[in-house]
């Protein structure tokens, strides 16, 4: 089995095109874990429709958390998959993902892996974007110290085993924008992930996404956050956090470029 976390709040314009591309996977047993801790928009009701429709296999925990990094946290801890993933209510697989990873990952060691991804808009149609292909290009030619350098993971087309989430730990609950590049440095720690080169989800670019409202913040956590890591570099660590102001600038560019801001 593979296990789906999805944190949503508020999501709920988004919220059923990401459970159906879950949920609709073909060829693999998926289990979707939706963790909303009070969406007053009509997001459980949607959830409960679905429910009705999708059974057992879409989960629904509709308690208070501490945000996003603790309803990952929570929702990994009722997963019943080896195969774990998490993806935001706003964004979605594509489909025949789930078949094409969950036998990679289906290991007793520690392993990740990483995928391309798309961006879409508000509307679901796709969108040229820098940011999608940068992040796609550097995932392609992945390496830890480059990693160190910036955060070019995409999330949504990550995906590790039981093993790699136990050896690594989860997610840091006191991080709210740069939770996955934390998760992604300790992963690296462990071991490289394996890279597809095939677009495995779309990323969503709307304005009320915290990429979308905070980019400056989210861009300033992830280099306290590096700063954290460089220690376990050496010398290389040191020349990382020289060179990384560049590649903090080219990225903070194509943000720019790619979120809308209303």
């Amino acid at each position: 089995m593979i296990s789906i976390v999805m944190p949503s709040y508020q999501q709920v314009a988004f919220l059923e095109e990401a459970a159906r591309s879950v949920l609709d996977q073909a060829g693999v047993d998926v289990e979707l874990i939706v963790m909303d801790p009070g969406s007053v928009d009509g997001s459980r009701e949607r959830l409960q429709e679905l429910r009705a429709e999708y059974g057992d296999r879409l989960v629904l925990c509709l308690e208070q958390d501490r945000g996003q990094s603790d309803a990952v946290n929570r929702g990994m801890a009722l997963a019943r998959g080896r195969v774990l993933g998490w993806l935001n209510s706003d964004d979605r697989f594509r489909p025949g993902a789930l078949a094409r990873v969950s036998p990679l990952l289906d290991r007793e060691e520690p392993a990740w892996l990483c995928g391309m991804a798309g961006m879409i808009d508000a509307r679901g149609a796709s969108a040229m974007s820098l940011l999608a292909w940068y992040k796609n290009w550097q995932t392609r030619r992945f390496s830890r110290f480059k990693l160190l350098l910036e955060n070019f993971v995409p999330q949504q087309a990550t995906f590790w085993n039981r093993s790699m989430w136990e050896r690594a730990g989860g997610v840091d609950i006191d991080r709210h924008l740069d939770m996955d590049y934390d998760l992604w440095l300790r992963f690296a720690r462990v071991s490289p992930p394996l890279i597809l080169t095939e677009e495995l989800a779309d990323m969503r670019v709307h304005a009320a996404a915290k990429g979308s409202r905070q980019a400056r913040e989210q861009l300033a956590d992830a280099g306290a956050t590096a700063r954290l890591h460089a220690g376990e570099y050496g010398a290389a660590g040191r020349l990382a956090m020289v060179l990384r102001p560049l590649f903090s600038l080219r990225t903070r560019v194509y943000y720019l470029l790619a979120k809308p801001r209303r």
